[in-house]
């Protein structure tokens, strides 16, 4: 299966949304889901985005930022980062509120996936200090990387 998430920053703030359906409903998670039939990965991600926050994007904006496995899984996940000069958002149906959080400000007690809060927080990192690289990240269930990909 393949996992489709945007990072959506506005300033240092990252954009959750707290799940509105099993798994984990009610907790908060960067907004994300299953690519679908015919889409490429970035209409994936932009659809997701749409459908949980209601944040419009044109999938060209959107930057890659992560890819990983989570072989205990059997999931692949592309990650993407685009910036947005504003804060609304439009909770959809899978969705019970979206909010944009600083770091001292994520609800990191209720995360819904805290296996991959080592991807978000590097997330945070680039934002405060305004570099982006492109992340790799393997998870095995007993060992976790994450590792910025050399560019020729």
């Amino acid at each position: 299966m393949v996992v489709v998430t945007c990072f959506i920053a506005s300033g240092k703030r990252l954009l959750w949304i707290r799940r509105a359906l099993p798994p984990k409903a009610g907790l908060w998670a960067i907004p994300g889901g299953y690519l679908e039939g015919g889409e490429t990965l970035a209409e994936g991600a932009a659809r997701e985005l749409r459908e949980e926050t209601g944040v419009l994007i044109d999938p060209q904006r959107l930057q890659l930022y992560m890819t990983g496995t989570l072989t205990f899984i059997n999931q692949i996940y592309v990650g993407f980062r685009a910036t947005v000069d504003s804060d609304f958002t439009l909770p959809g149906a899978e969705s019970l509120d979206c909010a944009f959080f600083s770091r001292a400000e994520c609800p990191w007690r209720d995360v819904a996936y805290p296996e991959v809060n080592n991807a978000v927080e590097q997330a945070y990192r680039d934002l405060e200090s305004g570099r982006f690289e492109v992340w790799h990240a393997e998870m095995t269930g007993k060992r976790y990387s994450l590792v910025p990909v050399e560019t020729r």
